[in-house]
């Protein structure tokens, strides 16, 4: 069954208790949640510089308009969390459709 399997599996990657997922749309809303979380992180990284991407950021770096350590820090963490809202909108694709 794909949609058990893909409830077992958002719970150990986001750690919480299979029961969890087993209620009426809990998944879909704690995932979204996740993702939106992650939005708010990756805005707010980005913010620091006054970008809105991450391309605009490697630019300012490259152009020394940003402290270059600390902007690549960050640049390879929003990089991270959008990798991750990339895997969530793959996983949500996995669970069964009400």
């Amino acid at each position: 069954m794909v949609g058990v399997r893909a409830i077992e599996e958002f719970s150990r990657k986001y750690s919480n208790l299979f029961g969890e997922y087993t209620g009426s749309g809990s998944a879909v809303t704690t995932i979204q949640e996740k993702k939106r979380n992650l939005q708010i992180e990756r805005l707010e990284l980005l913010a620091r510089y006054d970008v809105m991407t991450v391309e605009e950021l490697r630019r300012k770096i490259r152009e020394g308009g940003v402290p270059g350590h600390a902007a690549w820090e960050d640049l390879i963490e929003v990089k991270n969390i959008e990798a991750k809202m990339r895997e969530i909108d793959n996983n949500m694709s996995l669970l069964p459709r009400a």
